[in-house]
């Protein structure tokens, strides 16, 4: 485990400027004004590491800085977690390189990442990670290390893997303290990799969730700013008359007259914002709406009539915090601790959640609040206060989705939370690849945030992987690239949304579609990867499954290991005695069958074949098959059986068999409201 060996802090008392340095051997300083004190002890499987200030009179922190030592010969990979909802991350190899924002992009896309809280040292070896962090032994086991309360800093981990290496950079900077104070408390453990976020999750104290998975459309990925209110109701009657089980039904951007206006509704909603809640919760789901509430566009009333409502730079001009061309341009970070802005605000909920009747937000952006640290809060501690204000207006009653926000502060306030980009209407957007943007558009960035964050999910919040795309029009993603995108989703997140009008969907693509209903839990989940193919094992329920998800740029083989498999999307059976191919941006999922004489080989029917198959039994010559509610599709059911098998019927339909070297295989369509 990582060996602590000093702790450096700075602050300002008296308008001086002062240093203290602690390690192990010299864990506490004393002085007239304050003490700081260093607590390592273990804790489960590991090393809690707790540092304790406590001043007689007010100081202000400036930097804090722990270093800590670790044999990095043993390392494979190195995990790095972006700052905020978008931020790429993934597992570096370590002697890889982060690059800088190119400077041709730095105008437009600096405020998004972490450009400007963190110095990009442009070196092999030199690797950064914002809460958390981890690296993979040889014997894939981890070595992880996290930042157990992120309310009043972030913590940015930094990897110096030629020099043994890590530094613990707080920033803590603005952050006026008086009294007992916690300045920083990490874990740390050698572990599995399930076993050490099991322990992480644990020692956080994250509140326990007040929501469940969720299936829901929203209206961005398909008509963007275009929507209107005919779009938004003929797309909420294509899923209605269905009678499809969704539970959430968001309107995005575009129902606004600007960014930062949002009790002006456009023409385009003639009937007002009230009129289609209703219309949404008639049809049996929860009303979602798009927000950006931190924030506010260079042509909106709101930046024209209230200039100073807004956060200032050094040069006490407005904070642009972005450029947006579907906006006029430039937009700006209103100042929450302004208390006109905090009433107009709890005024702006006010309206939203309780005169309109939405019951979920999507509050996108959120990371402007705090590019800057003020009112002795650090800007971590400013990305608080601002969550709660907005907790605090929405009310414990409604949900928070967020979204392009630091991940530290997300756990405990949002109810869902976006954990990678944008997915992009191609696989990826070269050109902002090319400028090293971090928070870029992009489908395949989607898909690997969405892999390397699973662990989140169902423990700091209900992850959101972003949508996923089926249909053939207004995009240009392959229909292998859509199967990617799609497992990944419903691999590893657990809010589905979709941005497609599925009335156009045809046959086989709405059948798809149909399969991922009901949600079903994953467990054991087990990733591994190497050189951009990720192989995943899971189980549902007793059900045993295998899949590929290939993010690279070349083709990739997989022999097989000894066992029988079914692959849903051509119905094949598969055995040890071939070699898969998985070509690039493709993905392949495989259930694995029992090695009895009898067992479920799978299905097609649910997304994950055998899923929907909750119970089997033999009576006589009859199987006897119970289905899991909620599915939207009549499954067929492919069953291993004995060759010499003399049964006649599976829940009294006669079936097909096929013979195969070593056993038989028999399959039937059932009924999925059949009650046997």
């Amino acid at each position: 485990m990582y060996t602590l060996e000093s702790i450096h802090l700075r602050y300002t008392w008296n308008d001086r400027i002062a240093e203290v340095r602690l390690d192990t051997q010299n864990p506490v300083y004393t002085a007239e004004h304050l003490s700081f004190s260093l607590d390592i002890h273990e804790a489960l499987s590991g090393q809690r590491w707790t540092l304790k200030a406590n001043t007689r009179q007010p100081i202000e922190l400036l930097s804090l800085e722990i270093s800590a030592s670790e044999d990095y010969d043993r390392c494979r990979s190195v995990f790095c977690n972006g700052f905020q909802s978008w931020s790429e991350s993934r597992l570096y190899r370590k002697d890889e390189k982060m690059p800088y924002l190119a400077r041709i992009a730095r105008f437009i896309m600096r405020p998004y990442g972490d450009y400007t809280y963190h110095n990009y040292a442009e070196k092999p070896g030199v690797l950064h990670s914002w809460g958390y962090t981890y690296f993979v032994s040889p014997n894939k086991r981890v070595q992880f290390i996290g930042s157990l309360d992120e309310k009043n800093a972030f913590t940015n981990f930094i990897h110096y893997c030629n020099d043994n290496r890590l530094i613990i950079s707080r920033d803590v900077k603005g952050w006026e303290i008086n009294g007992e104070t916690t300045l920083a408390d990490y874990f740390q453990t050698d572990n599995t990799e399930r076993g050490a976020f099991q322990h992480y999750f644990m020692l956080c104290e994250y509140p326990e969730l007040k929501v469940a998975p969720a299936i829901g459309w929203t209206s961005w990925y398909h008509y963007y700013t275009t929507i209107s209110e005919k779009i938004i109701l003929d797309n909420l009657k294509a899923f209605s008359s269905r009678k499809l089980p969704l539970d959430i039904f968001q309107i995005d951007d575009g129902y606004q007259e600007r960014v930062g206006d949002w009790l002006d509704i456009n023409k385009k909603f003639p009937n007002g914002m009230k009129y289609i809640a209703d219309q949404i919760k008639a049809a049996g789901y929860r009303p979602g709406l798009w927000l950006a509430p931190l924030a506010a566009e260079k042509k909106s009333r709101l930046f024209r009539e209230h200039p100073d409502w807004f956060m200032k730079d050094e040069n006490g001009k407005p904070y642009r915090i972005g450029i947006n061309p579907l906006w006029s341009m430039a937009f700006y970070a209103l100042d929450i601790y302004h208390p006109e802005v905090r009433t107009y605000i709890k005024k702006v909920f006010q309206v939203v959640c309780r005169e309109w009747g939405f019951d979920v937000v999507k509050l996108d952006f959120l990371y402007g609040a705090c590019l800057v640290a003020r009112n002795g809060r650090s800007r971590g501690g400013v990305m608080q206060d601002a969550m709660e204000l907005l907790r605090e207006a929405i009310g414990e009653d409604k949900q928070i989705l967020g979204c392009g926000i630091p991940l530290g502060t997300a756990p405990g306030i949002t109810d869902y939370c976006r954990i990678g980009a944008d997915v992009h209407l191609t696989w990826d957007m070269k050109i902002l690849k090319w400028c090293h943007n971090r928070e870029r558009v992009s489908t395949a960035l989607a898909i690997t945030n969405t892999i390397n964050r699973r662990q989140l999910n169902r423990q700091a919040f209900i992850n959101d992987p972003d949508v996923f795309m089926l249909r053939r029009k207004r995009q240009r993603l392959n229909k292998a690239e859509q199967y990617s995108l799609l497992l990944a989703n419903v691999l590893f997140g657990d809010l589905l949304f979709n941005s497609d009008n599925i009335n156009d969907y045809d046959e086989a693509t709405l059948q798809l579609y149909l399969s991922i209903f009901p949600l079903v839990r994953r467990k054991e989940v087990i990733v591994e990867h190497t050189d951009g193919l990720y192989k995943i094992f899971f189980q549902v329920g007793d059900r045993r499954y295998m899949g590929f998800i290939n993010l690279s740029e070349q083709n990739k083989l997989y022999k097989l290991p000894d066992g029988i498999y079914f692959e849903p999307t051509h119905q094949e059976i598969l055995t040890d005695e071939q070699t898969l191919s998985i070509p690039k941006h493709q993905s392949i999922l495989l259930h694995i069958c029992s090695n009895g004489p009898f067992g479920v080989l799978g299905s097609k029917g649910h997304f994950f074949p055998g899923a929907e198959i909750s119970k089997i039994a033999l009576h006589g010559a009859d199987i006897h098959v119970q289905l899991l509610p909620g599915l939207q599709v009549d499954p067929v059911v492919f069953l291993k059986v004995p060759k010499d098998f003399s049964g006649e019927t599976i829940n009294g339909k006669p079936f097909r068999m096929v013979q195969k070297r070593e056993f038989a295989v028999i399959y039937t369509q059932l009924q999925r409201d059949e009650t046997k």
